[in-house]
């Protein structure tokens, strides 16, 4: 027989699966990451067919034996429609959701990160003025969240106001003009205001360009990559994007 059960859910990854289904992950409160499947949801009147999407987040019924489970009702909280809407806040809503995937195992910060997750989506399609400053509150505090941290000062000899700051690609932190070493790129000082802005909990304060912006974002992207030793490849297509559209990087 199978057996039915009820969790709160965020649709973090969703794939075609033979001619009609779908296959996705959901982050489970309280469970972790499932692996369920949607049967006929492809077909143009199929009634849960928004369960399937990326973003759905509500009450999944999932039934299943041996480790398969089915999605058999869902009772939808938010479809985050307006992420959809707007490719600006489509990609950071994206990296956000492959960051929790690839985070979630651990089972120590897995609901702390979906908490985190579902206010940034919140936040990103109903409240931000700014995509680029919620993005990297989120990748900030996710970062945070992970043990880690940003540090405003020289890995080599501490220096925290130096006249440049460079980003070590190798050794992934700051290093001070006299240290830096080949893998080393110099950051604008408007690139160390606006970290030491997210630092200091003055970011919605701060006002800058948005090659300011996504130099930032692409040290924080940086950060979590590299100490989580994780490829994340929703990180290359968001700066393909910008790079193809606006030429900021």
């Amino acid at each position: 027989m199978e057996k039915e059960r009820t969790f709160d859910c965020l649709c973090i990854k969703s794939i075609d699966y033979k001619d009609n289904d779908k296959l996705v992950t959901l982050y489970a409160f309280g469970e972790g990451k499932i692996t369920a499947s949607l049967k006929g949801v492809k077909k143009a009147k199929a009634k849960l067919k928004y369960a399937s999407a990326l973003f759905c987040f509500g009450k999944y019924y999932l039934a299943g034996k041996n480790g398969y489970n089915n999605v058999i009702g869902c009772d939808l909280t938010d479809s985050f429609y307006g992420i959809w809407t707007d490719i600006d806040k489509y990609y950071p809503a994206v990296c956000s959701l492959e960051i929790l995937d690839k985070i979630a195992d651990d089972r120590e910060i897995g609901d702390k990160l979906a908490v985190l997750t579902l206010q940034f989506l919140n936040e990103l399609c109903y409240k931000s003025t700014n995509n680029f400053i919620a993005f990297a509150k989120f990748l900030y505090n996710a970062i945070k969240l992970t043990g880690y941290n940003l540090q405003i000062n020289c890995l080599n000899c501490g220096d925290n106001n130096p006249d440049n700051f460079y980003y070590s690609y190798i050794k992934n932190r700051l290093l001070c003009g006299n240290c830096h070493d080949s893998s080393a790129v110099q950051l604008s000082k408007n690139v160390i205001l606006f970290l030491k802005s997210l630092l200091n909990g003055e970011i919605e304060k701060s006002e800058f360009d948005n090659k300011t912006y996504l130099s930032s974002i692409k040290v924080l992207m940086d950060i979590i990559g590299k100490n989580l030793a994780k490829r994340f490849k929703t990180f290359d297509e968001y700066f393909l994007f910008y790079n193809k559209m606006n030429n900021y990087i």
